[in-house]
């Protein structure tokens, strides 16, 4: 009997810490994020998609377009991009699989539920008065004065453009483009060169 309840004991309070530790876990998850990667995070709730964006080069150059192209509809700074990255939150993988494409997307290595309660966060802007909260979201500036009512919020935005329909040069091709006309360049100076030393003799 004694050895009955020594295990009921033991499995009991196993049970009870195994539950703890997934707790705390959880709490440690809700907490490891900041505000801004908080809200960057909700963007994949919105969409409700693993992946978000498009990039068309993994260099600095492309993250930095990409930044400046999308950042302020998915919330994005480079900050919370490379925090997210080093943290391994998120992923830059080929748009269309490996080999197929030169464009890249950004994939959310967390699963899309636990994003999920940030999608308020994503959604309200920085001037939003909801997202704001206090005297700003009662109207009350000071003074006895009240503000005018906010304007209604925008239409949402437009589905990102494909590169097809958007008229976009991809990098590579750009690149290689300008290889391209400096070569040509080279070879034109390189025969001018050689008339004037032609004609010299």
């Amino acid at each position: 009997m004694n050895k009955r309840l020594e295990h009921i004991v033991r499995t009991t309070l196993k049970d009870v810490l195994s539950e703890q530790e997934q707790e705390q876990e959880q709490e440690q998850q809700a907490s490891v994020f900041d505000d801004a990667q908080k809200k960057f995070l909700g963007s994949f709730a919105l969409a409700g998609a693993q992946h978000l964006g498009i990039l068309y080069s993994m260099s600095d150059i492309g993250v930095r377009e990409f930044v400046a192209r999308s950042g302020a509809q998915y919330n994005c700074t480079p900050y919370v991009l490379l925090s997210l990255l080093r943290g391994k939150y998120i992923k830059i993988v080929p748009y269309t699989g490996y080999g197929r494409d030169t464009d890249y997307t950004i994939e959310l290595q967390l699963p899309i539920e636990s994003v999920q309660e940030f999608a308020e966060l994503a959604g309200a802007k920085e001037g939003d008065p909801a997202a704001a909260g206090g005297a700003a979201a009662t109207g009350d500036i000071g003074g006895g004065v009240s503000s005018p009512p906010p304007p209604p919020p925008p239409p949402p935005p437009a589905p990102e453009p494909t590169p097809e329909v958007a008229h976009v040069v991809k990098y590579g091709d750009l690149l290689r483009e300008s290889v391209k006309i400096s070569k040509q360049l080279m070879l034109e100076a390189s025969k001018s060169k050689k008339k004037v030393l032609k004609q010299k003799k």
